[in-house]
């Protein structure tokens, strides 16, 4: 679910009528509901995956493009007009692919901010030295098993049971 700051955010871009492009590469879970609530606020959004099958997932209100084939190559992300793209969200579950397409992004088609997914936490630093701002599913699950777990002592300890 995006968060409240995100969709207040996009609204502020609406509002002064800025036409803002997301290139999602990967169209399984994460990266096809990113594309539809990103394209359903109002983002233009293009979505690639190698699989023309996985785009049959998406709803029939979904309002951007898809491109059908491996992000990895070039050809591929200038027809998804990559080199026009104000965000490049990458969500496949391969982290070498994900850094990749990454720093392709950003060094050969000049995306300025790319977010990417990272499946293995001892990836992390690799991305993050790139300048690859990163979501690590592993590392979100964590802060928020503790942040519940301190959240039940706190209340245990404050006798609240």
């Amino acid at each position: 679910m995006l968060s409240s700051a995100v969709t207040r955010g996009v609204k502020k871009l609406t509002r002064i009528n800025y036409q803002f492009y997301v290139v999602v590469v990967g169209c399984g879970k994460i990266g096809l509901e990113l594309a539809t609530r990103l394209s359903s606020i109002g983002f233009n959004v293009t979505l690639i995956d190698k699989n023309p099958e996985s785009f049959e997932k998406l709803p029939e209100d979904y309002g951007g493009f898809t491109v059908v084939g491996d992000a990895t190559e070039r050809e591929i992300l200038e027809r998804a007009k990559a080199g026009k793209a104000d965000l490049l969200i990458v969500t496949t579950e391969d982290d070498a692919t994900n850094y990749f397409v990454s720093v392709v992004g950003a060094k050969i088609f000049g995306i300025p901010n790319i977010i990417s997914l990272v499946n293995d936490r001892e990836n992390v630093p690799l991305f993050e030295r790139t300048g690859i701002r990163v979501i690590s599913p592993v590392s979100l699950a964590i802060e928020s098993f503790e942040h519940s777990i301190l959240e039940g002592v706190e209340h245990v300890v404050g006798g609240s049971k």
